[in-house]
């Protein structure tokens, strides 16, 4: 009886043994195939996260690009702009100033702006620089009074550097006549010629 026992004990514990045995291949297996199918999902989640990086990276480079692109050809525009005027500027002034400061010239040109407005009012106000008061004479000073039949009005101004304004009685406006104006209004039709002189071949 005691070896019926020991071989009903040997045959428990063998079956028990190889069940477990069984039951720890399973598990085994399953954790291998979950292991398995955790580590395809990360290395996908891992290719896309690196795919998504390189693309962003890729996008920030061209806009960064064309950002450095652009900032180049506006830096480069203004660059020109600067030297097309400083060019103008000092080449205009420095001719202009001296032709404002020759008595000739101003006589010349307040007659002949004078002349043109009388087609237009039959009075007027001009206001001239008090730098040329002095080299102006009577005789100039009443000819512009005499092509108004006296009907117009000469002052002269401190705060004028040079030239000349002319407006109606009223003073509803004015048109000035001075190396500035004269600049500005030489500099719109010289800029895109001198630029072209300048910058292109």
């Amino acid at each position: 009886m005691n070896d019926q026992l020991q071989d009903l004990l040997k045959r428990v514990y063998e079956e028990g043994v190889a069940k477990a045995n069984a039951e720890a291949e399973m598990i085994l297996s399953k954790a291998k195939e979950e292991a398995g199918s955790i580590v395809a999902k990360a290395s996908a989640e891992a290719e896309n996260l690196v795919q998504t990086a390189e693309k962003q990276a890729l996008d920030i480079k061209k806009n960064t690009q064309s950002d450095l692109s652009l900032a180049a050809n506006h830096s480069l525009n203004t660059i020109k702009q600067k030297i097309t005027e400083l060019i103008l500027s000092k080449t205009l002034n420095a001719n202009l100033g001296v032709a404002f400061a020759d008595v000739d010239f101003i006589k010349k040109l307040s007659f002949e702006a004078l002349q043109a407005w009388k087609e237009n009012s039959a009075t007027g106000s001009i206001v001239i620089s008090e730098a040329m008061k002095p080299k102006l004479d009577e005789f100039f000073l009443k000819s512009l009074k005499d092509l108004f039949d006296n009907k117009l009005q000469i002052d002269f101004s401190p705060t004028m550097k040079q030239g000349f304004e002319i407006s109606p009685q009223d003073g509803t406006y004015k048109l000035s006549f001075n190396d500035e104006d004269f600049a500005n209004l030489f500099k719109t039709y010289l800029r895109p010629r001198t630029k072209e002189l300048l910058f292109e071949s």
